[in-house]
C-alpha cells in the first residue's frame, strides 16, 4: 500500500500534511481556525468546515469519521465547542470522542480539533 499526503505545507512552521492517507484510514492533523478573533463556536464551525472539505479530499465524509480530538484553551468554553459540534455530527454515527484543555498554539486559538476516518462505507 502507498501513502498519500493531501495539504502538504510549511505555511504552519515544521514541514506537514493536512491529512495522510493510508489504505482506508484517513487521518488529520490537529484543524484550528483561520479567524482566531471569534468566539469558540464561531472558531468550532469554522474548523469543522475544513474538516469537511479536507475529508472531502481525501474522497469521506464526516459519516465515516471514528474517532475525534478535541483540545480546548478553557474546559470552560466546552458548552460553546459542543453547540458547533452537535449541529455538525451525525447523531445516529457519531465517532468516539475525546475532548481535554490544554494550552495551544497562540492565546486566542479557543479549539483544536484532529479526526480519523476511513474511506467509503
Amino acid at each position: 500500500m502507498t501513502i498519500k499526503r493531501i495539504g502538504v505545507t510549511s505555511e504552519y512552521g515544521p514541514l506537514m500534511s493536512r491529512g495522510v492517507i493510508y489504505g482506508d484510514t484517513v487521518m488529520l492533523s490537529g484543524v484550528v481556525a483561520g479567524d482566531l478573533s471569534q468566539d469558540t463556536e464561531a472558531q468550532t464551525r469554522e474548523i469543522l468546515r475544513t474538516i469537511d472539505g479536507l475529508l472531502a479530499e481525501a474522497s469521506t465524509n464526516r459519516n465515516n469519521v471514528l474517532t475525534a480530538h478535541i483540545w480546548l484553551s478553557d474546559m470552560a468554553n466546552f458548552q460553546q465547542m459542543n453547540a458547533g459540534w452537535n449541529d455538525w455530527v451525525d447523531a445516529a454515527a457519531p465517532p468516539a470522542r475525546t475532548c481535554v484543555s490544554g494550552e495551544l498554539y497562540h492565546p486566542d486559538c479557543k479549539v483544536e480539533i484532529t479526526v480519523t476516518a476511513v474511506t467509503g462505507n
